[in-house]
């Protein structure tokens, strides 16, 4: 038994990896240095997490490469969703954004991510036999999501949701009912305003549903001037750059929201145009390539009034900042 005054000492195994930490001692009045204490830390095997994570992308290389294969075709193929093969890349670079969030926490698996894989394997097995693509496609992401669970826990999976939600919502074709239950009421919105604007000119219109009958011409507007593919791309475009240059939730909510009524002013700008031409110039004249030109140009146009409503959230920011009270030092 040690007398007052005199170190404390504590016997170690020098074989145990182990964290410091200075301790002290208090009796009665006083103060009693005592040896460094050690106790075992738990840590991660590097090696062994990157053999697992290796294991676990071949496992799911070699379950999903027909979907992928068709997810890629479907890129290829489709106009409207030409935009997704730049969409891994930017997923990617959220997630080395996250780095160093990611490597502050420490893993924590949940088995709350096996009825989350069990789920995600569900709809793979129903999109493959149901040879609906949207489900196999979007399965890969609720798969992922469940590893994630299972292997790293839920903290981890936070910062990994925005990144899987970007993939989903942008790289994964929306399914044709999906699909055409967006276009048509685009397609008869692009109408009404092309015709409103074209008698506000001056011009005699007859609106038929989504046809437009002028003096000279007939104009019908069909899923591929509904506007929903400048739709989706204005969208990919606000979400990306709200990410990349605006901080809080409502900026963002805003920049992506006015891609909405910026593509359909846009869109029937673009139908306007083609009446015009056709009215006045010639039928031959508004389609070929006036038709695929103009396309372009109205997509500069819809980008240009983003890059409006991007400078006045910013204006609005900087105004809010300069407003508040400068805190004490």
């Amino acid at each position: 038994m040690p007398k007052e005054g005199e170190p404390i000492l504590a016997t170690v195994p020098p074989s145990v990896a182990t964290q410091t930490e200075r301790a002290v001692l208090r009796t009665g009045s006083y103060v009693i240095p005592a040896r460094t204490l050690t106790y075992p830390v738990q840590r991660v095997d590097r090696s062994r997490a990157w053999l697992v994570a290796i294991l676990l992308v071949g496992f799911l290389g070699a379950l999903y490469w027909p979907v992928l294969l068709k997810l890629v075709g479907d890129w290829w193929d489709d106009p409207n969703y030409s935009h997704a093969f730049l969409v891994p890349f930017f997923s990617a670079f959220l997630v080395w954004q996250r780095r160093n969030k990611l490597a502050a926490l420490s893993p924590s698996g949940t088995w709350v991510g096996v009825p989350v894989l069990v789920v995600g394997l569900a709809l793979l097995l129903l999109g493959e036999v149901g040879g609906e693509r949207f489900l196999a496609a979007s399965s890969l992401v609720v798969v992922v999501a469940g590893l994630v669970l299972f292997h790293l826990g839920v903290a981890v999976f936070r910062q990994l949701a925005f990144p899987l939600g970007y993939y989903l919502a942008f790289a994964v074709p929306l399914p044709a009912i999906a699909f055409y239950a967006i276009a048509f009421p685009l397609q008869r919105l692009a109408a009404g305003n092309a015709a409103w604007t074209l008698d506000l000119l001056g011009i005699p219109v007859l609106l038929d549903g989504n046809v437009i009958h002028l003096s000279q011409v007939t104009l019908g507007v069909t899923e591929a001037c509904s506007g929903i593919r400048s739709l989706i791309s204005m969208f990919a475009v606000a979400v990306t750059w709200s990410v990349l240059t605006l901080r809080g939730f409502w900026p963002g909510a805003v920049l992506v929201a006015s891609a909405v009524p910026i593509t359909v002013i846009a869109n029937a700008g673009r139908v306007v145009a083609t009446g015009l031409v056709a009215q006045y110039v010639g039928v031959e004249y508004a389609t070929g390539f006036f038709h695929a030109f103009s396309g372009w140009v109205i997509f500069l146009i819809a980008f240009a009034g983003l890059l409006g409503v991007h400078a006045l959230i910013r204006l609005v920011q900087g105004w809010s900042a300069s407003r508040e009270p400068a805190r004490p030092t």
